[in-house]
């Protein structure tokens, strides 16, 4: 099991560390630590989405941004996580001051065959067909650079499946990645208050 350094700290959200930090925020100090330490700045982006409309992560500068790798055949661990992301995003939806400052892009890890026309069916499948949510693909080389820089890759498995890591990064307002979630820890509400942590930083 994969499991971050940030997300180990939501076993220990009720220790005294925790609580000085609340105290603080609600203080007002400006010098609080953030709870989402900086992992690294985010790897470069450069692919096509569903409509075949160029797209790059640096155009995302100033939104926060879920960033996940899945593939439209997938039997394992890809719809499970898209069906998370797909309740993230329609709470995010719903909320005022998080809608307009998240964006969600899906990479496939099978360009292959997720050529934009299937990525566009595969979104009707999880009622989000909106702007906010981008899927992206391109040559096999293009994807294959990307998944590379990510750390993530998908290997030929049984019955024409991939076998691949579950992660799903956070990038932060200024392109950095800042936390990375597995399948167990994608969870509604601990994915909405990081949301919230870097809609309001300072």
């Amino acid at each position: 099991m994969e499991i971050s350094s940030n997300t180990l700290s939501r076993k220990r959200r009720t220790t005294p560390m925790n609580i000085l930090l609340l105290f603080l925020t609600i203080a007002g100090a400006d010098d609080a630590a953030p709870r989402l330490a900086v992992i690294k700045a985010a790897p470069a982006v450069k692919l096509i989405d569903q409509d075949e409309k160029p797209r790059r992560l640096e155009d995302y500068r100033g939104k926060v941004v879920l960033v996940s790798f899945v593939f439209t055949t997938c039997s394992g661990t890809c719809p499970a996580t898209t069906h998370r992301l797909a309740r993230v995003f329609h709470d995010v939806q719903k909320r005022h001051g998080l809608k307009e400052k998240v964006e969600f892009l899906s990479i496939t890890l099978d360009p292959e065959r997720d050529r934009p026309e299937v990525l566009k069916n595969y979104r009707k499948l999880y009622d989000i067909e909106s702007p906010a949510w981008n899927f992206l693909t391109g040559s096999n080389k293009q994807v294959k650079d990307v998944l590379s820089a990510w750390g993530m890759w998908a290997r030929p498995a049984a019955n024409g499946q991939l076998d691949h890591p579950s992660r799903v990064f956070l990038v932060d307002q200024r392109g950095r990645i800042r936390e990375i979630y597995n399948l167990d820890f994608l969870r509604l509400p601990w994915v909405l208050q990081d949301l919230q942590e870097l809609i309001t930083e300072r």
